[in-house]
This record gives C-alpha cells, sequence and structure tokens, in this order.
C-alpha cells in the first residue's frame, strides 16, 4: 500500500488558526509544522535521505514532504516530483542539492508559499569571485519573497523540543540551551560536552553558514524570546553586522543569558575564518571589551561554552551585592577555590556571627565556619550534615550563592557503601534548600566521573555538578556577573546609533579645524589661537598674559612632538625664536613640509594625562578609548574601550578597567580628578562620535584632568568625505 501525506497541519479551534497566523516567518523556520526535503534520495550516505530518516528517527509528529523528479517512495513516504506538487504553506524546506541548482529552485519555493528554505550547499563565497557571484544570485532570488533562507554553507538547523532535526545528529537531548553557530563540528563539540558533564540538553540550533539573509542578530533576538531557551550559546569566527549583534544582544541579555566563543581572533586565525566562512574578524580588545558591554559572557575554551550556557540556563543569578559562600570537607580545595573566586573578581561573603556560631554547633570544634567553610570530617559520616549547612549559610544575608567543593557523591564510595542512600537523599534536600531560597548552589565533585546518582539528583533539581573547580568557580563568576548585570539593566545604553555613517576618503584635519569640530559639539578645548606668523605668536603670547605652548600646524604631522613640532613655555620674548626652532626642526625632519601656523595655548595647569579617543570599527561601529595618555600611551598600553553612545554607568566602568583609574584619587603629586566630570566628559564625545556620521577618528591627547576640569590639549581628527 503507498503511503500518502497529510495535508501542512492546521489547527481546528479559531484561537488555533489565530495562533497560527500569528507565527512569524522565524517561527514557522524555527518551530517547523511542515518541511519539504529537496533533492530527497534513497542513497544512505546523502543528506536527501538522512534529513528524511533523522526527522522519522526524532519523532518530529508532522508532515515530512520527500521531493525528487524521480518520484517513488523513501522510507515509508511518497516522494513528490517537483516542487509545485507541494501543498501550500510549507514552513520550511531543506535543499539538499549543487549550488548551482540552489537559486532557481528558491524561486520554485517561493511560488508556492514556502516559509523559509534551509540551503546545505556549499562553493558560494567562501570559495571566492565566482563563488560570491552565485551568493548574490540566491540573494536575487528571495528578495521580495518574504521567503527566509538560512545558509548556504549550512549544516542545517534543530529543534530537539519537537524532533524538527534537519542536521541528522542522532540523540540531541531536548533542554534549554540554544545553539547559534557557523560550524557544524562545534554542534558535535557541544553534544559531546554537554553529555560528559551531564547537562540540561538543548532547544534550537541553528548552523548559520555563511549568513546570505539570516544573520546572528535576529536569531539572538527571536531565540531569546521563544519559550524553551534558558541560554543561547554562540559560536562565531566573525560577524558581518556585529554592530546589529551589539543591539540585539544588549536587548536579549536582559531576559535571556548570551555566551560567545570567537575564533579568529589571532591573524592566523582571522586567515582561518576567511578561508572558512568568508567572515573576517575585527580587532579582538575592541570586540571583547564592547560584547562584554552587551552583556554577552565570553569564553575563552571550547570546552567552557557547553558549561556555562548549561549552568546559565538553570541556575539563578548570584543576587548584585552578596558574596559566595564556599562550604568544603577539604582546606587545599577551599582554598583553591578561594583563590579562584578572588582571581575572577568575586567576593567571598562575610559570614555573621550568629552565621558561624550556628555552623561550629553543627559542624563542631575542629570545623573552620569562616568563609571558607570546612567541615573538617564532620560529613565522613553523615553527609546529610551539608543540608543543615548550606541552610545556614543561605539564611546569612551577605549570601548570594552557595559552592560545595569536595567528595559530595563519593562518600558511599570512600567511606561506606550504606551512605549511598544518605548521600542521594541529601542530594534531594539541597536541591529543594537552592529552589526555596532562590538562590545558586553549585556542587564540584572529584567524584563525577563514577557518575553517582546523587548527581544525577541534583542535576534533575537544577544544582549544576563540575568535576573541576576552575569550571566551578568559572561557573560561579558568571551567575555573579548575570546578576550584577540585571540589577543596573536599566542604566545601559541600547547600543543602537542614532545616525548612519557616510562613506568616502579619508581626510585628516589640521588641529585648528579639529578643535572647532569637537567645540562645536560642546567639548570645550580651553584657550587657544592659530597664529600663522612669527609676529601673531608674539601677539597671541601677549594676550594670553601666561606663558605658553607652540605648536606646528602642518597637514604632514601627525606626531608633533616626534619631529620637534612643540615648544613649552614659551614667552612674548622667545616666540619669535620658538617658531623658527619649530620650523627648522619640522623641516629637517620632514623636508618640504608644509607649515601653516602655529597654535598657541595657555601652559595647563599640573594634571593627569589620559588618553580619550575613538575610532569607527569595520565591524561593531564607533568606539571610544579611554587610557592613560601623554607620552606614556604607546608604552603602557592602557585602553578600554566602549562602544558608542553608552550611559555614564558604562563609563565609569570603563574608567576602571584602565591602570589610569589609580592615578585620579591624588596619586603622589597629581591632583584628584573628579571621577564623575571625567565619567561625563567621556559620555558626551561618544555621543559626539556617535552623532557625526562623517568622523572616523578622534585622538585627544593628552586630555589634562584636575579636579573637575577635563581639558583637551591637542586634538586630531579624520572624517570621511568625498573628493
Amino acid at each position: 500500500m503507498t503511503a500518502t501525506h497529510p495535508a501542512p497541519a492546521r489547527s481546528g479551534t479559531s484561537a488555533d488558526t489565530a495562533a497560527e497566523a500569528a507565527r512569524t516567518a522565524l517561527d514557522r523556520l524555527f518551530d517547523p509544522r511542515s518541511v519539504a526535503v529537496i533533492g530527497a534520495s534513497s542513497d544512505p550516505g546523502k543528506r536527501g535521505y538522512q534529513a528524511v530518516r533523522a526527522l522519522r528517527r526524532s519523532g518530529f509528529r508532522y508532515p515530512v514532504y520527500p521531493v525528487n523528479p524521480r518520484g517513488g517512495e523513501l522510507l515509508g513516504l511518497p516522494v513528490l516530483s517537483s516542487v509545485a506538487q507541494l501543498p501550500p504553506g510549507v514552513d520550511v524546506a531543506l535543499v539538499a542539492l549543487p549550488g548551482r541548482a540552489v537559486p532557481s529552485v528558491l524561486r520554485e519555493l517561493a511560488a508556492v508559499g514556502v516559509g523559509g528554505a534551509v540551503v546545505l550547499a556549499n562553493g558560494f563565497r567562501e570559495t571566492g569571485p565566482a563563488g560570491a557571484a552565485l551568493e548574490a544570485e540566491l540573494a536575487d532570488a528571495i528578495a521580495g519573497t518574504g521567503m527566509r533562507v538560512v545558509g548556504p554553507n549550512t549544516s542545517g538547523i534543530l529543534n530537539a523540543a519537537t524532533g524538527a532535526n534537519l542536521v541528522g545528529v542522532p540523540q540531541a537531548p531536548a533542554g534549554p540551551v540554544s545553539v547559534l553557530t557557523q560550524s557544524g563540528n562545534m554542534l558535535l563539540s557541544l553534544l559531546a560536552d554537554d553529555r560528559a558533564i551531564g547537562g540540561p540538553g538543548f532547544h534550537t540550533y541553528v548552523g548559520l553558514g555563511n549568513q546570505v539573509d539570516i544573520g546572528y542578530h535576529e536569531c539572538l533576538t527571536h531565540l531569546a524570546g521563544s519559550r524553551g531557551t534558558g541560554s543561547i550559546a554562540v559560536h562565531a569566527e566573525g560577524l558581518s553586522d556585529g554592530r546589529a549583534f551589539l543591539v540585539a544582544a544588549a536587548e536579549a541579555t536582559r531576559t535571556c543569558p548570551v555566551v560567545l566563543l570567537r575564533g579568529g581572533r589571532s591573524e592566523a586565525g582571522r586567515r582561518s575564518a576567511l578561508s572558512h566562512t568568508g567572515s573576517i574578524a575585527g580587532s579582538d580588545a575592541v570586540a571583547g571589551a564592547v560584547l562584554s558591554q552587551a552583556g554577552v559572557e565570553l569564553v575563552e575554551r571550547s570546552d567552557e561554552l557547553a558549561m556555562l550556557a548549561g549552568v546559565l540556563a538553570t541556575t539563578a543569578p548570584v543576587p548584585a551585592g552578596t558574596g559566595v559562600a564556599v562550604l568544603s570537607d577539604g582546606g587545599g580545595q577551599a582554598t583553591l577555590a578561594a583563590d579562584a573566586l578572588a582571581r575572577s573578581g568575586v567576593e567571598l561573603a562575610t559570614l555573621g556571627e550568629h552565621t558561624r556560631t550556628a555552623l561550629r554547633a553543627v559542624l563542631g570544634p575542629p570545623a573552620s565556619v569562616a568563609n571558607p567553610v570546612d567541615v573538617a570530617g564532620a560529613t565522613d559520616s553523615d553527609p546529610a550534615l551539608f543540608t543543615t549547612a548550606a541552610e545556614l549559610l543561605f539564611r546569612d544575608p551577605s549570601v548570594g550563592a552557595v559552592l560545595l567543593v569536595g567528595l559530595f557523591g563519593g562518600y558511599h564510595l570512600r567511606f561506606d557503601a550504606a551512605l549511598k542512600d544518605i548521600e542521594d537523599a541529601t542530594a534531594g534536600d539541597l536541591g529543594a534548600l537552592a529552589a526555596r531560597h532562590r538562590l545558586p548552589l553549585l556542587v564540584q565533585s572529584c567524584y563525577t566521573a563514577e557518575r553517582p546518582a546523587s548527581h544525577d539528583v541534583l542535576r534533575a533539581a537544577g544544582v549544576p555538578v563540575l568535576s573541576s573547580i576552575d569550571h566551578a568557580v568559572r561557573a560561579v563568576a558568571a551567575l555573579h556577573r548575570r546578576g550584577q548585570r540585571l540589577a543596573t539593566a536599566g542604566r545601559r545604553s541600547s547600543l543602537r546609533l542614532p545616525i548612519a555613517r557616510v562613506g568616502g576618503t579619508a581626510h585628516v584635519l589640521d588641529e585648528p579645524t579639529a578643535r572647532l569640530l569637537v567645540e562645536a559639539a560642546g567639548l570645550g578645548t580651553g584657550r587657544w589661537s592659530l597664529a600663522r606668523s612669527p609676529r601673531q605668536a608674539v601677539a597671541a603670547v601677549r594676550a594670553a598674559g601666561v606663558p605658553c605652548a607652540l605648536k606646528v600646524v602642518s597637514p604632514r604631522v601627525v606626531h608633533k612632538s616626534e619631529v620637534g613640532g612643540v615648544r613649552l613655555g614659551v614667552t612674548a620674548a622667545t616666540a619669535a625664536d620658538d617658531w623658527a626652532a619649530i620650523r627648522d626642526s619640522v623641516r629637517s625632519a620632514m623636508p618640504g613640509a608644509e607649515i601653516t601656523g602655529m597654535i598657541v595655548t595657555p601652559m595647563a595647569p599640573t594634571g593627569v594625562e589620559l588618553l580619550v579617543g575613538a575610532t569607527v570599527d569595520p565591524t561593531f561601529g564607533p568606539v571610544i578609548a579611554f587610557g592613560t595618555g601623554g607620552v606614556l600611551v604607546d608604552a603602557l598600553a592602557d585602553v578600554a574601550f566602549r562602544a558608542a553612545p553608552f550611559t555614564r554607568l558604562e563609563a565609569t566602568e570603563m574608567i576602571e578597567e584602565t591602570v589610569a583609574a589609580r592615578m585620579l584619587d591624588g596619586y603622589r603629586h597629581l591632583p584628584a580628578v573628579d571621577r564623575d566630570a571625567l565619567a561625563e566628559f567621556l559620555v558626551r564625545v561618544g555621543e559626539f562620535v556617535a552623532n557625526t556620521a562623517h568622523l572616523t577618528e578622534l585622538d585627544l591627547n593628552p586630555v589634562l584632568a584636575n579636579g573637575s576640569t577635563i581639558l583637551p590639549l591637542d586634538v586630531r581628527a579624520v572624517v570621511n568625505r568625498d573628493g
């Protein structure tokens, strides 16, 4: 008997019909209710066969339509001979055809109302100019159709909750972690890591490939708002629209944690990324700073991605203003945990006297009841004491999380088999305790490899169990940052740009023009004048009434001090000679250099010399830099970055990241600096750069800071303009 296709699933009630109609294009793509496989095959070695098999094995309960010109039957399903035979309104089509055939097939799919397509084929822009032309043809094929496309050069998509398995991986456990990546192998790695650590499983996977249509930012927004996603794990080898990603991440992380592992960070890695996906990674220092600004949790190691995404998806954040209590059955591990927390910037909770007294009564005189708490053998015969101790810690108002380190789960293996039932029951009690207090509890145990039942009980209750102290502390640090982020979300920038940037040829402005540009934005640069002759210089210094600085103005001179283009302490009596000395020095260093004049400024008072700069990053757009200024810029490389525009809070955080921050409170002979005034200055620079479409670089170095006075002493700007 020949199998027949059901029609695409449609709801029966009016409410269900309305819900179906409200589904967006991305809803249909990532949670399909019908799937067509274009290029279905009877060859088990081809994706057109594997896709149909995976859908059947994964329990996908909606219609599946294999399509192949030869027709026939595949795994009990009739094979349609053309796209035109598809019923109207299929949600998603998996296109398993060679690249050259893809554009025309996409036009056919759009004509029958298919909502989205997943294009597996490679051979597009990642291969060079011919592939890029084919990719442009693909983009033209879907333009204006409303059909959305994942790929090309993708491993597919997966919804583990519904069995919509268009990747073909077996046994993808359903859970709360959604995944975005450009690499199918990364999905396999994440699946393996999740199994190894007893992770919570996966919800939606999207292999983005070349992103001819759907990119990271749209997926972030969609998945963060989808029911069932508790966190989003991202692997990226480059972001084609970094600012869109920042905006999406800043919004997504208000409700859903985002964990990111970046590729292409080194020069060799960037070359690899270009050849593999056609993506270009930008400056690593800028990328790390602005992604963190958007609330993204960055990981350095591949084995951290699944672990942290799993923890953040299932565990409450550490409330802002609280610390962590370490509860241990061994002093050595307790010390290692405390040291690692300190390195991560996470404070240990200061336990109250009442808590310490109660812990002493429960654990006995040998125990250490300062934080870290060392039970000193009290639990060797009764692991249930961990529940009592954890309860006391959770009740202490200074405690926002408990990290249990040591042997838990292995007491029945280490000491007495009769302790197994006690450990299992204690695991349930600990899980219930964390849920009742709505605070994170994490367990590190050296017995995870034995896979004791008590660990499964903990994980089922949402308590992460990890084998490594370093991983456990890394997870606690992420939960701590998550708590801080949520507490300050309303005081952070959306990172949306107010205007579009403009292109053109880069031109370096002379300093007088740059100063006028900055001053027009309300950023004062102090008293100054332009002297076009020695006589004008003398008059300008005399009018200032104090010794002045004299600086060359020349279109060829960027770093004035390196060519003798600056004189300090100039008086009216010496101004003419100083003018001549600067002219001769510059022309000696740069023969033929045109000198259009000299800037005259009163000598600045003593202060802290800072750098405030801006650049338009090719990936992330306008970015502000802050750090130690003056002649120490290159030597110290002390700089922090933020994407503009940003808020006062973000400016304050940027200041605190630098070595320069240590000099702001009256360091040695330097005057104290008003941090609020400095933060406000940074915010205004950020707004100026974000709102000036043609500005591509700004260098205020040094900026003299003294009390509430924040004064740029040198101004350099680069703009885009035609001609």
